[in-house]
């Protein structure tokens, strides 16, 4: 279970790209693909090993919005994404 204290990171073999198809932003890890929107790949490119709390509390600032709605929804897309197999976690 993920926490705000948890790390996140791409599973082996995944990586984040630009679908030129597509015209998307897209994970790609093996047999599988997740399309991203621009705020799923913020994240994703924001998230540099850092504990998911600071995650948050960075883009709070940076955006000025409610630390709590932030966490929730980053908490949210972490958990389906480490569900479906795109992320690791510690």
């Amino acid at each position: 279970m993920l926490t705000l204290e948890s790390t996140v990171r791409l599973a082996p073999g995944t990586r984040l790209q630009h679908d030129k198809v597509r015209e998307r932003w897209v994970l790609l890890g093996p047999e599988r693909m997740l399309i991203v929107d621009d705020m799923a790949r913020l994240i994703l490119e924001r998230n540099r090993g850092q504990s998911i709390g600071a995650l948050c509390a960075s883009l709070a600032t940076e955006y000025a919005a409610p630390l709590d709605t932030v966490q929730q929804d980053v908490l949210a897309l972490f958990t389906t994404m480490s569900e479906k197999g795109f992320l690791r976690h510690d």
